[in-house]
């Protein structure tokens, strides 16, 4: 088999995809290949007989003068399904060991021309779906709060909430939210918030309830620290601010009738309830920043992790591309050295790891069009981790540019 995984970045309005193949052989010993660009299909034709290639590219975009007939290995690409391809229009072309990657030129498939375009009103089809989240709390409903990682008791022991609320986006102005100041003393300062003292007040994925709900012992294991830990593994929980205590969805547990489960889950589940809080929390911040001109705006978000009292992290995200269509292949669809693609949509980031206030940071906490929320510690590694993964279906060659890494929100 030539070619093992192939992803093309379909952008219809510029009227261009970028492709990616992964091959199974390694061109730097022997690059014997002939690459033909046609109106609706890739062709790929290898030729292991040991002679050099020719210096020049031909007409039909070849890194050889064979023929077809004469390929040991081929293989084909249909791409009409998708777009039209203009024909020896391939330009950025790189081969780097068994990685080949090349820019081509399309054609909208709803018609037009240089001048002119049919620009449809429908949607990409499979738009990517948001990960849902659904509350597992209601209203007075007796719970218990646990460490999710040795189910202490940390909550002062079964806890009923009168309100389970919404909090607005830290990035409005608070003050603006009467329902939440309300009753807890001046308003005038939105920073400053005092929920009452069986409010469950959440928002992405942590939820702030005042300190004398959770147990006193807990409390003064925490007296004097700024990042809440479970005072019988030291796992980190959350945030203390002042009266209340801002925990972290992933970090804790609630039990219910002695069932275990976190408050809040997810419906597009990856099985790590981190990373899933981790993409919601994106996705979400994303959403609220959509000012209806996702086609010119490039969101940035940052994401800050306190690991200790003087320790904090930063996660530089910078969205490129928030409804990419992508065509790729699944291991059942290389049958017969013909390849199908399937379409989806997924989001392409850059982002950066800032293990100090720097510079840069600064910069971007201070632009006015950046957001920013605090994650936990274990949304932050597992993320990162997660990112990291998702980078590696971009070739070696291309997963960093301008100091940052090249890599999808979820796929």
């Amino acid at each position: 088999m030539l070619v093992k995984n192939i992803l093309v970045e379909l952008r219809s309005r510029l009227r261009s995809c970028n492709v990616y193949m992964t091959t199974n052989i390694d061109f730097s010993k022997n690059c014997n290949l002939k690459i033909s660009i046609q109106a609706d299909c890739i062709v790929l034709n290898y030729y292991n007989d040991g002679f050099k290639r020719s210096d020049s590219l031909s007409s039909i975009e070849s890194l050889s003068d064979y023929s077809d007939d004469e390929s040991d290995l081929s293989c084909k690409i249909p791409i009409e399904e998708f777009c039209y391809i203009i024909p020896n229009s391939m330009s950025c072309l790189k081969v780097d060991k068994n990685t080949i990657s090349f820019r081509i030129l399309t054609e909208p498939k709803n018609g037009g021309g240089f001048y002119s375009e049919y620009v449809s009103t429908n949607r990409i089809e499979n738009k990517q779906q948001m990960n849902n989240m659904k509350i597992n709390l209601i209203s007075n409903e007796n719970v218990k709060i646990a460490c999710a990682n040795c189910l202490n008791i940390i909550s002062n022991n079964i806890v009923k909430f009168d309100r389970v609320l919404e909090l607005p986006t830290s990035n409005l102005d608070m003050s603006e939210w009467f329902c939440h100041g309300h009753g807890h003393g001046d308003t005038s300062d939105p920073v400053v918030l005092k929920p009452n003292k069986l409010d469950f007040l959440y928002r992405l994925t942590f939820f702030v309830i005042n300190n004398n709900t959770l147990s006193e012992k807990t409390n003064k294991f925490n007296s004097r620290r700024e990042i809440y830990h479970c005072n019988r593994c030291l796992a980190w929980l959350g945030l203390k601010k002042k009266d209340t205590v801002q925990l972290y969805n992933c970090e804790v547990k609630i039990l219910q009738n002695s069932i275990e489960n976190y408050a809040f889950t997810h419906k597009n589940s990856t099985d790590n309830i981190s990373i899933d809080d981790f993409i919601y929390t994106i996705e979400n911040m994303m959403n609220e920043f959509n000012l209806g001109m996702q086609y010119t705006i490039m969101y940035k978000i940052v994401l800050e992790c306190s690991f200790s009292a003087t320790n904090k992290q930063y996660l530089l995200i910078w969205i490129m591309d928030k409804e990419l269509q992508v065509l790729r292949n699944s291991d059942e669809s290389i049958l017969n050295d013909k390849i199908k693609l399937h379409s989806t949509v997924l989001t392409k980031i850059l982002y950066k790891i800032e293990t100090t206030l720097n510079d840069e940071v600064e910069t971007w906490l201070a632009d006015p069009s950046v957001i920013s929320t605090d994650i936990s510690k274990g949304m932050f590694l597992s993320g990162i981790d997660h990112l990291q993964k998702m980078s590696l279906k971009v070739p070696e060659m291309f997963r960093f540019t301008n100091g940052y890494c090249v890599s999808y929100l979820k796929m």
